[in-house]
This record gives C-alpha cells, structure tokens and sequence, in this order.
C-alpha cells in the first residue's frame, strides 16, 4: 500500500479543488477592476532579485518566493527569517551628494536651496529612501510559508523652473501567509509540479506634501512638525490572494507562473489632516482594487561538472512581468520592453554569490555574502519612471543585512 500522501485520492481532489477556487476568484477580480478605484499595490523587492533583474517566479531556494510565487513553498527551505534591516535609495544620489558638498559653505539652509546648484537640481527631481524592516521576519519549508513584513519611504519630487516640492510620507505592514502541495506525476518524468496559495493582508498609511520654495526656505529657518500634522492622510487597507503554480525538471529547468491579488479590494480612510485623524475625526471612505498581476518565468541551473569545485550554482532567468496590464488598468500600461526581466547568479564556494540582469531596459547587479547566520547584500539597478522605455530611468542603491536560521 502506497502511504506516500502525494499519491492520496484525497489529496488529488484537494489539488483539483483548490485550483478550481483560483480559477472562480480570478473570474469576479477581473470584473471588480472595471468598476473600481485602481490601488497601487504594496510592493517589496527583494533586494536579491533586485540585482538580478526584478522578481523571479521560477526561483524557490529562499524566503523570497514569500513574495514572488506562494508555489516555491514546497521546494524552498526550510527557512527561518528573525529580522532584515535593508536601505533603499533611489534618484541621482551622486548629484546630491555632490550638491550638498559644494553647498555647504554657502550659509544658512535658504542660502543653500537658493544656491544654483541646488536649483538647477530640482528643476526636474525624483528621489527616495525605503527602509525594510527590522520588523521583518517570515519562514518559508515542508510546503509552508508565512511573515511579516514593515517598510518605510520617504519620497521626493520636483518640476518646474521655479520648482514646487512634493513629499510622500508612507508606512506599510504587510502579513502573508500560504500553503504549497505536489501533484503527482509519473516518475519517470524526473519532474515535480507544485501549486500554492497565499493570503495577505495590509495596513498602508500616508502623508502626502506639497509646499513651494518659499515655503520650504520658512521651514528649513524655523523647524516646525506642524507642516505634517496639517497635511492630508489617508490608512488604507486591504487584502489579497495570489495562487502560483511551479514545474521542475531534473534541478535542471523550472517554469513558474503567479497571479498575484488574484482578487484584492481595498479601502481608504481619508482625512483632511492628520491632526483630524490623530482627533478620531470621521473620515471619508472610498474603496478601490489592487489589479491582477500576471506574471510567468522561466529559470535555467545547468550542470557545470568540474567547475562545480568553484562554481557551486549557476542560475540564469526570463521572466515577463504583469502580462494583462493592458486590460487591467490600460491608462497605466507600460511598453512590453518594461515587462522583460533577465538575470543571472554566480555561487562561489557556498559564500559569495555574484548577480547581474536587467530590467525595465536598465542594468542591475549585486554582491551577496553568505555567513551563515546572516547574509550582507548589496545591489544596484535601475528603474523606469513612466511606461516607455529611456523617458525617466532612476538608478538605486540597496545594501541588505539578513538574519536566518
């Protein structure tokens, strides 16, 4: 009698049944989307596959696929995450920096704004910081994953030849939690098929500022947290459920592909200031829909024989990112080039992991050191601002500390 609990009637029927529920709450996300409010999804990278070329829903070696593909829960791990600490940067940091220096025998703070470097500057500007963590922690094994996830951003932007300054102020909680399973397949395939779900949940809140020159010289002469306490607010939160299926050949070839916020409704708390929702003013509500994304790749780890002494993986990446933006939220559709995603890993002695890719049109890379009990990361790349191709690229920085069991 065959105990093995992958080859059960009854855990075929499971299989059938959850896919059949992907498929009934794919059909209403579809056509919730023509009549709602679009949201912005909570986004978070991982920072090792931001030097490879954006997410990959092929790979499964790791916690990441927490956030790629709920499917490479069977494959990944096991794997426990305690906490992150990872600094994003984005915009022309070197320029800045650059300012800053030749700005800083200019006097006082508006002499500095005022100062032709610094206008020259924000005549047209985008620049970030996004801290992850170091509430972040989550395990991926044995077909289970789940974590928690906190993310700040500071934003900036600016335009115009006497620039406005916008800022966004924006702090995201994110909880997920799935559950991946084998379907049998016959062994001579050398193959594996696994298929996963996954449920999350968000808290988002955000502080959105606009202020002029002048007004930001006023507050750079008199320091005041008024200016955020009278700016608009709004906590939203939502919900969402991805589904991923993923194959594998031999350790040799996998192709995977997710639907993530297969259905995912939101609603916004908006209040005029935050002091009002500091006050517990009543706010106005508006609901919304995060739209499906559609995304499939392909991963590549071909057997490298004698050079495996030094080289001990390589693993080469396709994917195609959100393929139904075009239909899902057509005012926001980008080039088809912006959905393309290529990357590559090196391995080196079990330590030392090289990554290189592109995406979006614009090249990443990265290092990544293995220490066991913690792993230092650091990656580069680029991005695309608008939906075509060489219009607004913003390069970033990323450096990641991670500590796992």
């Amino acid at each position: 009698m065959n105990s093995n609990p992958d080859c059960n009637p009854d855990y075929r029927l499971k299989s059938i049944l959850v896919i059949l529920f992907s498929l009934l709450l794919l059909s209403p996300g579809l056509f919730a989307q023509a009549s709602s409010n679009i949201e912005e999804p909570v986004e978070i990278v991982p920072i090792r596959m931001a030097a490879m070329g954006g997410t990959h829903v092929a790979l499964s070696d790791d916690l990441s696929t927490l956030l790629s593909n709920p499917a490479g829960f069977r494959r990944a791990g096991p794997e426990l995450s305690i906490s992150k600490l990872n600094l994003g940067l984005s915009g022309p940091i070197f320029d800045i920096a650059s300012v800053i220096i030749e700005s800083s025998g200019a006097g006082s703070p508006a002499d500095i704004l005022l100062s032709s470097n610094v206008q020259d500057l924000l005549k047209s500007l985008y620049a970030s910081m996004n801290i992850l963590g170091p509430l972040a922690f989550g395990f991926v094994g044995k077909g289970l994953g789940f974590g928690f996830f906190s993310n700040s951003k500071l934003e900036f932007s600016s335009a115009g030849s006497i620039p406005s300054i916008d800022a966004g102020i924006e702090q995201d909680f994110l909880f997920s939690g799935g559950y991946a399973f084998r379907i049998p397949l016959p062994e001579s395939w050398n193959s594996t098929l696994d298929i996963g779900a996954l449920l999350k949940s968000f808290v988002r809140g955000t502080i959105g500022i606009s202020s002029s020159m002048l007004d930001l010289i006023g507050l750079f002469q008199s320091p005041s947290l008024d200016i955020i306490y009278s700016q608009p607010f709004t906590l939203g939160i939502g919900i969402g459920v991805d589904s991923g299926l993923l194959y594998n050949w031999k350790d040799l070839f996998s192709f995977g592909i997710v639907a993530r916020n297969l259905y995912a409704p939101t609603l916004d708390n908006e209040y005029s200031s935050f002091n009002d929702f500091l006050s517990s003013a009543s706010p106005t509500v508006t609901y919304g829909i995060v739209p499906i994304d559609l995304s499939a790749g392909l991963m590549i780890a071909p057997n490298l024989g004698p050079l495996e002494r030094y080289i001990s993986k390589l693993k080469v990446f396709l994917d195609y990112g959100d393929i139904l933006d075009f239909l899902t939220h057509p005012a926001t559709a980008k080039n088809p080039v912006l959905h393309i995603g290529i990357g590559t890993e090196v391995i080196l002695l079990d330590i030392l992991y090289i990554r290189g890719g592109f995406h979006e049109g614009l090249f990443s890379a990265g290092l990544g050191v293995d220490l066991t009990f913690f792993t230092l990361n650091l990656s580069m790349f680029g991005s695309e601002l608008s939906t075509e191709p060489g219009l607004r690229p913003v390069y970033n920085l990323m450096l990641g500390l991670d500590f796992t069991l």
